[in-house]
């Protein structure tokens, strides 16, 4: 089996895992790459709920307070 031909930048040395076949690299230096297609794309984007910190809903209530708060800076 071939072993991978990422190296460090620190050090210099060779990643010492297995390649996978046709790529020359191993799974944590970009051998399985990402979502080639559109639907992979979206299964991505829409991945595992965690805690909705950047939600589409919280992005919005932080716009609408962003536009609250300019418009009390404003003198009357």
């Amino acid at each position: 089996m071939q072993r991978c031909k990422a190296k460090s930048k620190r050090s210099g040395v060779r990643c010492k895992n297995f390649a996978i076949k046709e790529w020359g690299v191993c799974r944590m230096h970009g051998a399985r790459g990402g979502p080639k297609t559109r639907q992979g794309l979206l299964a991505c984007k829409k991945g595992p709920y965690r805690h909705g910190l950047y939600s589409y809903e919280a992005l919005q209530d932080l716009k609408e307070c962003r536009k609250l708060m300019k418009k009390c800076k404003e003198p009357c």
